[in-house]
């Protein structure tokens, strides 16, 4: 038995399955990726027609092999070799499921092995295309069809007329989705413009949302990215206006032609998103079935075929040749078609009355047109007189005086005054609407225009486009006072010309002045910081920037011109800013320094100068400035009639006339004395200087445009550039290179970014059939042709259509989502973990569509959902729900949701356009939710769900069933339907197929292959090593190494601080600001070791890199890390306090020039860099400054985010800092003194001993024990070390102090219980620590048993050593006594005291100690993938913070201090009996007697020293700054359990009479 291997392209078929609820069968996806403007579009491709389910089963396999999936089991078959062979994911997920789980009732299934081109359940299905994959298909077909303009015979196959069919009326041609509320009745009842429509007109939107002109609502943040998200395309400036090519649309299968609405009145919808005025026609033909059906609707009514025939040949040559006529027919007999001329035809032929109708009334069948041929010879016979509708469906037309004809209300159009133009009309007919427009007079959201009697959204007004009949809405357009009253916040309002614009349109020349002044540059990419300007992502402080003061050129309010007296001049910029230029002498680095000293050998105090006869010599510095011009053009005058700023004529003729520079040496005399000329004494009248071009000294040529460009291109002596500085107005171009490069010595590595992994694609010869028949490339209008063995042709329709040749327009909801997602969950920060998103498309609690997705950072990713067919949907509740998951290759855990209400659910088409962020989940308690968890949706309002366990769903997750995911897959069920969420590597419906692309991918450098989607492009990915980059990892980003200086020694005493690195370029088109290319934050940062960096993704590091160090709360520090001038790959530096850039308010003493604006203060910068010259930078409010190489003050504005967190997720009054760039966020906590761990949740500061406090940032996160640290293996061995002596010393004294004899006092009664406390004590402490291991290594799933756990643990653990110390007291009170009473102490007595003080003292301690079970929390790291919890202690109420603090303290002062008391006493009056019984009174001192008696005592006292060591441990150390106070952490700790594991030594031994119960219990045994 053979299997075919060769293929030619993968085409994997989804949802092959006859059982697909989802009405659609044999998919093929089409992915597109543009890297340009980050936008990610995956559609699929499928059979969409009622025939869907009626496969005929003829011809099994056509003759190519077939075998049933036992045979391919037997012959070792795997899914990797069925891939490869194009077979069907279902027939991949049934054949595995049959190897997998053997089941038998799958084994005679056949399996088709199909013949080159052939792929399908059956392999039915061929691309006559030899192409490799189905995008390459789909875009060779779109660009084979041929304009159909001319294709007249097209009316007569209906279904290449694309029709909407969710709505059924009377109009001229089927309905466009398009049509449907677009504020025109296109139906003769105005079906088409329901009440609801003007829903649209009153929604408003949210301050971070932008409104589209049609009333839909986008994020702001979308706003100017050059992916259109309105579906009018008025989001983005390039299409505000129709700069659309949409004459392409046919073209192109782009998802903006398929949801693109026309956003002019005027315009036709040609159905695919083409929007031309009607007489431009549609490439695919739609205008011809509209005028056709207009054309011939005129002949039904009464009118001769004559008088039809001249109003056909006056509608135009299209027209007549679409009817079936011949053009030439209709001339006169001059052959000049003249529509003149026909008027007498005209008043013959035709009647008084009648109607006819062309293209030209788009409005038909609600407006009809009406001739009258009783018309002056000079009328436009050709257009009607009167234009009439049915003023029953329209009662609110702006016109009064209307005639009743044959039941129409008509309008004169010659006594209205009525252009016959189609916006106008349009404008008119807007007004008509089912809405009862009175209930809106009070409506703040709209606009009343008066004349016109319409209602508009406020938002319409001043946008540039009319709305209104009578222009009401853009007439007064200078009238700002109605901006501020109508409150319309999305405006953008030119600072420079007061002039508000809808934001879009500020890149209009009407306010690129903006830009340009406040040095914003352009917005040519999403990222340009003039986009984010617009988007109000980021405010300028200042209207200038820090170069532009004093530079001569008032600014907005002038203030810059202001104080200049205190500016400095800058040296060596080619530009005088003195008054004599001495500023630009003496400049090695610059051309005017090079013209002057080097070629015109002037000294150091002197400039060049042309003098009338046209001879050179130097001009002393004095001369120059005084007011007298001395040189021609007056180059020595910097203040002259000629030299003003922004002006373009700067050369002085000695007879005073200003002309331009670029007129110097041009062989023309523009001056009266020749001066122009005269310094060109080297070109002779007679020399020929071609067109544009300079002739240098040496005679050769250089293009004029080279002139004054700042670079010499006449050598040696630069003619070229002399005369120059007078027109070089002061760069506002930051110079790095003015700076200091730090650090002083670097090293560059060299480094290559050739990807020697690239592959190279083989150019195809593609048989264009040029000779095909054209008509036959539209056969499936906008969906893909398909070949099927029977010879026929099936089509494959995209989500946007259906049908058996995708004549019907689907309702669908096109979803355009980013994400934001906490760091770790990117696929090169974590190396297992994929970030899987699902939306599904839910009707009353049923999934109705649903599509998955693999995350893309910083992708704006588009897919569609779609409504049941056929149209209409059903009215009801329609949402959106968002299931986020991180994969692996092995699990699939769910992280959050998010929930959304369809916007408008009565639009057949929609967008829902969203810009989320990922964060942790809430959880809540007010639904009850029986195998499942409360949890909060991320998006407003908040609202709660059940998040059910695997096996069960519901409303409160109360309803079973068996989850069929296999290989770690996991369920989403509503009702009875369920979607299997798959891990990475596993597809199919039931994730039974291995898909591993990275079987043969080799990634470097210790990176991690991942596969991706099956249906994108790319089929992997390699998760790289922090500091690698490259297709395969194997390229090396940019690094940098930092130490900090020793003066840092005193903030590695406190909690490790956390530091934002800040990557800043420098741009030409954004002279004055720092760029940030890139924002990291790094956490818990030791500054006594190496801090090392990369420049994510880059080649080279960045120009400057900016440290903003937190060293405490609200305690933040900036630090430049290094200034760089060149092309760096690896730096080492150091941070000292030299590279500190203080705040102004540091370094300026001066209160007066502290309290100045910031305009007024700049100018006092130059005394920074005058006061210390090491100084390398510093900061203001606004800048980020430098004191250059010549000590002057060079200022950067610097974009500033807020650090702050949207959530504070920091515990013990922890400061919590935020970053979110590039589609990821982070955060750090910064913790205060005695305070640590990444959320600040451990502390020492409450006088407890903790194992988390002490270890918990030791251990290592989901690691396997034998990679954890050395101190957790050695702490895990002490305590099962302790665990083990215990149960030895506890469980031989409680055998002891059980005995009869043992329990005859009270004595014994407190002894036998303290084994069994030392014992529990010894359990809970071991358990303890392997609760804290086990939730740091594993994943937490069960939080309610984690949570119950941690206070259990944490409650006994309290109370056992509190119990152990009271009854060790009450023993030596017990003991003391006996002593006191002697012979007349009572036994049972003391027994029956022992027994209730016993359990007084339990109940004591146990109410005492209450409040354990309320302080104790799990909180878990929102940015981990995964469930680590933290056991920390929180107080709801500040006294019980105290109240705990008290309770603690007198349980270990109180019992130690009486146990202290009675051991004293015991000694004193055990030796006092001795003294008196000693007769020997050599004998009978009273301190040798005490001496001997203390190792009597030794073991009360051990207990007393441990307890007072426990309490004075408690006090001193409050903090971990060094390492070897975590080692006498842990011994305190461990000191403070010692009791619990020495009852034995303690007490049994010691005592004569326990040793001996202990001797006859091993006697008898």
């Amino acid at each position: 038995m053979q299997l075919f291997l060769t293929v030619h392209g993968l085409f994997h078929l989804y949802k092959t399955d006859i059982f697909n609820i989802f009405q659609e069968k044999d998919c093929l996806y089409s992915f597109t990726v543009d890297n340009n403007f980050n936008e990610w579009q995956l559609v699929p491709y499928c059979i969409r027609n009622s025939l869907i389910f009626s496969d005929d089963n003829d011809g099994f396999c056509y003759g190519d092999p077939n075998y049933t999936f036992k045979e391919l089991k037997l012959k070792g078959v795997n899914s990797d070799y069925l891939y490869k062979w194009n077979t069907p994911i279902d027939t991949m997920n049934s054949y595995e499921k049959y190897r997998s789980l053997n089941d038998s009732s799958l084994e005679t299934h056949r399996y088709c092995n199909c013949s080159d081109n052939w792929f399908g359940t059956r392999c039915q299905y061929s691309f006559n295309q030899s192409m490799q994959n189905f995008d390459e298909i789909i875009s060779f077909q779109f660009k084979e069809k041929q304009s159909l303009k001319e294709r007249y015979e097209i009316i007569n196959d209906p279904s290449l007329l694309t029709c909407y069919e969710g709505l059924r009326c009377h109009s001229t041609i089927c309905l466009d989705w398009r049509e449907i509320c677009n504020g025109l009745f296109n139906c003769e009842n105005g079906e088409d413009e329901p009440e609801e429509c003007f829903l649209l007109e009153l929604n408003e939107c949210e301050k971070d949302e932008y409104r589209c002109r049609i009333g839909t609502c986008i994020p702001r943040t979308f706003l100017v990215d050059f992916n259109p998200d309105c579906s009018d395309l008025t989001d983005e400036y390039l299409t505000y206006d129709e700069y659309f090519q949409d004459s392409d649309c046919y073209l192109s299968s782009t998802l903006v032609c398929d949801n693109r609405l026309c956003n002019k009145l005027n315009d036709f919808s040609c159905a695919d998103g083409e929007c031309q005025e009607i007489s431009m026609q549609c490439n695919n033909g739609r205008d011809l079935f509209l005028r056709h059906n207009l054309l011939s609707s005129s002949m039904m009514n009464n009118i001769t075929f004559q008088c039809w025939f001249l109003m056909l040949c006056s509608s135009g040559e299209i027209n007549v040749n679409l009817m079936g006529y011949n053009y030439t027919d209709c001339q006169s007999p001059e052959d000049i078609p003249d529509k003149w001329d026909y008027f007498d035809s005209f008043q013959q032929i035709c009647s008084t009355t009648f109607w006819f109708q062309d293209e030209r009334n788009l409005l038909y069948p609600f407006t009809r047109h009406l001739y009258h041929n009783k018309i002056s010879n000079d009328t436009a016979w050709w257009e009607p007189t009167h234009i009439c509708y049915n003023q029953k469906e329209c009662s609110s037309l702006p016109i009064s005086n209307l005639s009743l004809i044959n039941d129409w209300s008509c309008i004169d159009v010659e006594q209205n005054g009525i252009q016959f133009d189609t916006l106008e009309l349009y404008l008119l007919f807007s007004s008509c609407s089912k809405t009862h427009l009175s209930l809106f007079n009070e409506d703040d959201s709209l606009f009343y225009c008066d004349e016109s009697r319409k209602f508009i959204s406020k938002s319409r007004v001043l946008d540039t486009k009319s709305d209104c009949y009578y222009f009401e809405d853009e007439n007064f357009y200078y009238n700002f006072t109605l901006i501020i009253q109508l409150n319309l916040t999305d405006r953008f309002q030119c600072l420079f010309i007061s002039q508000w614009l809808p934001r879009p349109l500020a890149l209009d020349v009407r306010c690129f002045q903006d830009f340009d002044r406040l040095g914003l540059g352009k917005c040519d990419s999403s990222s340009d910081i003039a986009c984010l300007f617009l988007r109000d992502q980021y405010t300028p402080s200042m209207n200038y920037i820090f170069r532009q003061n004093c530079d001569g050129i008032m600014k907005f309010d002038g203030e810059d011109e202001n104080n200049c007296e205190e500016w400095r001049s800058y040296r060596c910029d080619g530009y005088w800013d003195m008054m004599n230029g001495e500023d630009e002498l003496n400049c090695t680095n610059t051309v005017y320094g090079y013209i002057t000293h080097a070629v015109f050998k002037c000294q150091s105090t002197e400039h060049y100068c042309f003098h009338p006869n046209g001879t050179v010599s130097c001009l002393s510095k004095d001369r120059a400035g005084d007011g007298f011009v001395d040189c021609l053009g007056g180059t020595d005058e910097r203040k002259t009639l000629c030299h003003f700023p922004d002006s373009i004529l700067d050369f002085q003729c000695s007879d005073g006339k200003c002309i331009s520079i670029d007129y110097l040496c041009d062989q023309e005399s523009d001056c009266l004395g020749n001066d122009d000329e005269l310094i060109c004494s080297w070109i002779s009248n007679s020399t020929k200087i071609p067109f544009s071009m300079f002739s240098c000294q040496n005679l050769t040529f250089i293009l004029r445009d080279k002139v004054c460009d700042n670079i010499i291109d006449c050598q040696p002596n630069g003619e070229d550039e002399w005369f120059c500085l007078i027109i070089f107005l002061r760069p506002s171009q930051f110079v790095l290179e003015r700076l200091e490069e730090y650090p002083y010595s670097t090293t560059k590595l060299v480094s290559s970014d050739i990807d020697h992994h690239s592959s190279v694609r083989q150019q195809r010869h593609i048989d264009t059939n040029s000779g095909s028949n054209s008509l036959e490339k539209w056969f499936c209008n906008r969906g893909i042709i398909v070949i099927k063995r029977s010879s026929d042709i099936e089509c494959l329709c995209p989500s946007s259509y259906y049908g058996r040749r995708c004549e019907y327009q689907s309702e669908r909801l096109l979803i355009s989502i980013r994400i934001t997602t906490p760091v770790t969950l990117r696929g090169r920060q974590n190396k297992q973990n994929i970030f899987r998103l699902i939306a599904c498309l839910i009707f009353n609690d049923s999934f109705v569509d649903y599509e998955e997705i693999l995350h893309v950072p910083m992708m704006k990713q588009m897919f569609y959902l779609n409504y049941p067919r056929p149209p209409p949907k059903q009215r009801g509740n329609w949402t959106v729900q968002f299931y986020a998951y991180t994969v692996t290759r092995y699990s699939v855990n769910f992280i959050s949701s998010w929930l959304f209400d369809v916007p408008f659910p009565f639009l057949p088409v929609n967008r829902l356009v969203l810009d989320l962020f990922l964060k942790e989940q809430e959880t809540c308690y007010t639904l009850s939710c029986k195998h499942g968890s409360c949890r909060k949706y991320l998006n407003l309002p908040y609202q709660e769900y059940c998040q059910c366990e695997p096996n069960w769903f519901g409303t409160y997750c109360n309803v079973s069933y068996h989850c069929f995911c296999a290989n770690g897959g996991d369920c989403i069920s509503r009702n009875s339907i369920s979607i299997c969420v798959c891990p990475l590597g596993r597809i199919g419906r039931e994730c039974h197929v291995l898909f591993d692309p990275c079987s043969n991918i080799t990634c470097e450098n210790g990176a991690t292959c991942l596969p991706m989607d099956e249906r994108e492009t790319n089929k992997f990915i390699c998760a790289c090593r922090i500091g690698f980059r490259g297709s395969r990892c194997e390229l090396k980003d940019a690094q940098m190494d930092i130490y900090f200086s020793k003066s840092f020694i005193f903030y590695t005493r406190l909690s490790s601080p956390a530091i934002i690195v800040h990557f800043l370029e420098l741009h030409d088109h954004s002279p004055g600001i720092a760029l940030t290319q890139n924002r990291v934050i790094h956490k818990q940062v030791q500054l006594n070791k190496l801090f090392r960096i990369y420049y994510n993704n880059h080649q080279y590091l960045s120009s400057l890199i900016l440290l903003e160090i937190f060293f405490e709360p609200q305690n933040f520090r900036y630090y430049i890390a290094s200034i760089l001038s060149n092309n760096m790959t690896y730096v080492t530096t150091t941070i000292s306090n030299s590279n500190h850039c203080p705040h102004i308010d540091e370094i300026i003493m001066n209160e007066t020039i502290r309290q100045m604006p910031l305009v007024k203060r700049v100018k006092y910068y130059e005394y920074i860099c005058r006061i210390s010259r090491s100084r390398i930078c510093f900061m203001d409010e606004v800048h980020l400054c430098f004191c250059d190489k010549y000590g002057d003050p060079d200022c950067l504005a610097l974009q500033r985010q807020s650090t702050n967190c949207r959530t504070d997720y920091c515990q013990n009054n922890g400061q919590c800092i935020e970053n979110e760039f590039n589609g990821t966020w982070d955060f750090g906590c910064v913790c205060g003194q005695c305070i640590y761990g990444s959320l600040c949740h451990l502390t020492t500061s409450e006088y407890v001993f903790s194992l988390d406090m002490i270890i918990g940032q030791d251990i290592l996160e989901n690691e396997s024990l034998s990679i954890q640290p050395s101190l957790i293996k050695v702490i895990m061995s002490i305590l099962v070390l302790m665990l083990i002596i215990g149960f030895i010393s506890n469980g031989i004294s409680f055998i002891v102090f059980k005995q009869p004899r043992a329990q005859q006092t009270g004595c014994g009664i407190y002894l036998f219980c303290l084994p069994i406390i030392g014992q529990i004590g010894l359990l809970f402490l071991t358990g303890r620590f392997f609760y804290l291991l086990g939730t740091q290594m594993s994943i937490v799933n069960n939080r309610l048993a984690a949570h119950w756990s941690c206070i259990t643990l944490e409650y006994v653990l309290n109370v056992c050593p509190i119990l152990y110390d009271w009854f060790t007291t009450c023993v030596a009170v017990e003991r003391s006594i006996n002593i006191i009473k002697g012979i007349s102490f009572n036994k049972s007595t003391s027994v029956w005291w022992a027994k209730r003080m016993i359990f007084s003292l339990i109940i004591v301690v146990l109410s005492s100690t209450w409040y354990e079970p309320f302080i104790h929390h799990l909180i878990d790291d929102p940015r981990t993938t995964t469930t680590h919890t933290w056991c920390i202690v929180t107080f709801p109420w500040l006294w019980l913070k105290y109240y705990r603090l008290i309770i603690n303290l007198i349980n270990l002062i109180v019992p130690g201090s009486i146990h202290l008391l009675a051991t004293l006493f015991l000694l004193h009056r055990t030796t006092k009996i001795k003294q008196i019984l000693i007769k020997d009174q050599r004998q009978r001192h009273y301190f040798r007697l005490l001496i001997k008696q203390l190792p009597l005592y030794g073991s009360p006292l051990l207990v007393v020293t441990l307890s007072f060591l426990r309490l004075i441990f408690s006090f001193t150390l409050s903090c971990l700054t060094y390492q070897w106070q975590k080692y006498l952490y842990l011994t305190a700790y461990f000191i403070s359990f010692c009791p619990l594991i020495m009852t034995l030594p303690m007490f049994v031994l010691p005592a004569k009479i326990y040793r001996t119960e202990l001797k006859n219990l091993s006697y008898f045994r």
